[in-house]
């Protein structure tokens, strides 16, 4: 009795084995038939280019073909295709578009219905001048869209104005909040950049490159059609830059610090995009290290180590100074002028500057005016024209006059060689201690 029970029990748990094994074939032929199917299928171009259209703002005018894949998930592709967003913002070239389907719709060739859009490779070009518009995108955008080993590259008047190389770049939608997010390469440093939309036009950015301990924030709000107003924060190896800004036609700078290490300094000024992009900032410093700031200009412009000036070059603008002393730097088509500095007492010391050349071999041609007292009522004006190799700290006098008169070559010779050995020295610094300038110029004369 007890051995047919065991049998009965047997014959049943095969019955039950072979009903799940019949089961799951049954779904696995289904799904594979489901999943398979749309291989032979022709997708409408048309159904792809208005989706893409609708949900994404996306504009093509060509597909090829369309590729249908099954793995990691249903998907269709396109290859080596060439798009817009919006209305021309953002151009995409030599990309690849994977369509994410979702599983529910895959047979609906007709109404191609997919929940995110995966574009990889090619490269995505933004006009400066049209940012704006580029960032209503993201309000605009529907659907879920990522670019993975895309190089993002940011021209200004038909130029590059920089590249952001292998990015990724993430457009979603979290509840009533849009974000952007993009992580990739900037000048051989790991970059990540996140810009939120939230209701009632209130936008946060933020931008961090680790390596360079770079931390950027920024709070905009859009007034109107034109108007945005925002702060701007920036931390750089505890280096702040703050200010509060106003985007019009210009961008306006107002209620600005600067405050390091090197320099205390208050900021105010303006930004202009059109016709060209050009700068006008005026600082006016409360603390100044020159003699800590010599070394780190000479480290990041005018060494081996210098990584990449061609952006330097670009900015044109004009940044002026106020209170212990006075003058302007003035950025113009890649050439750099230090323009009527004033400094010491009574303003009694006067140079101007032209840097020929960045990097090691850089070179900076002046012109320098010191008034000192020679005797009881008596001033004495000494005039200096030469050049300054930065690199070691090596100085050139093409002429030396003193009360407009100009002195022998074998008398300037010997004036520059005592420059060079007593004030110089080993740093440059010197050049701006007031103190030594004037005991230098006393006992030489």
């Amino acid at each position: 009795m007890e051995k047919i029970k065991k049998l009965n029990f047997a014959l049943k748990s095969k019955k039950k084995i072979k009903l799940i094994l019949y089961i799951s074939f049954f779904f696995l032929l289904f799904f594979t038939i489901y999943f398979s199917a749309p291989k032979f299928i022709n997708f409408s171009t048309e159904s792809i280019k208005k989706n893409l259209k609708k949900n994404n703002d996306i504009n093509i005018t060509n597909i090829s073909k369309v590729v249908y894949k099954i793995f990691p998930t249903p998907r269709l592709s396109i290859s080596n295709i060439n798009f817009t967003i919006g209305g021309g913002e953002i151009e995409v070239s030599k990309a690849k578009i994977e369509i994410i389907l979702r599983i529910t719709r895959v047979l609906n060739f007709k109404e191609i219905n997919y929940k995110k859009l995966l574009i990889t490779e090619g490269s995505s070009k933004i006009n400066i001048n049209n940012i704006n518009n580029s960032l209503n995108y993201i309000n605009k955008n529907n659907k879920k869209i990522i670019f993975r080993k895309n190089d993002l590259i940011f021209f200004y008047k038909n130029k590059v104005f920089f590249k952001i190389k292998d990015a990724t770049i993430k457009i979603k939608q979290i509840a009533n909040k849009k974000e952007l997010i993009i992580n990739g390469n900037f000048l051989n440093n790991n970059i990540f950049l996140k810009l939120d939309n939230s209701l009632g036009n209130k936008n946060n950015l933020t931008l961090k490159i680790p390596k360079l301990d770079i931390t950027t924030k920024v709070f905009f709000e859009k007034k109107n059609s034109t108007i945005i107003n925002g702060i701007f924060n920036l931390e750089i190896f505890n280096n702040f830059l703050k200010f509060n800004f106003t985007k019009n036609d210009n961008l306006n700078l107002t209620d600005g610090f600067i405050r390091s290490r090197l320099i205390n300094s208050s900021l105010e000024g303006e930004i202009a995009f059109k016709p060209n992009f050009y700068s006008r900032l005026d600082f006016k410093p409360s603390e100044l290290n020159i003699k800590k700031l010599i070394p780190v200009i000479l480290k990041n412009y005018f060494s081996d180590d210098t990584v990449n000036l061609s952006l330097i070059k670009k900015i044109n603008g004009i940044f002026k100074f106020k209170s212990k002393f006075e003058g302007s730097i003035i950025n113009k088509n890649g050439e750099i002028l230090l323009d009527n500095f004033k400094a010491g007492k009574n303003k009694s010391f006067y140079f101007n500057a032209r840097i020929i050349e960045l990097g090691k071999k850089g070179k900076v041609k002046f012109d320098l005016v010191k008034i000192i007292k020679h005797k009881k009522d008596e001033q004495k004006k000494i005039k200096i024209i030469g050049f300054l190799t930065l690199s070691n700290s090596k100085i050139f006098f093409e002429k030396f006059l003193l009360d407009g008169n100009k002195l022998s070559v074998k008398k300037t010779k010997k004036y520059e060689n005592k420059f060079q050995n007593e004030l110089i020295r080993d740093s440059l610094s010197n050049i701006f201690n007031e103190d030594k300038m004037e005991r230098f110029f006393k006992n030489l004369l």
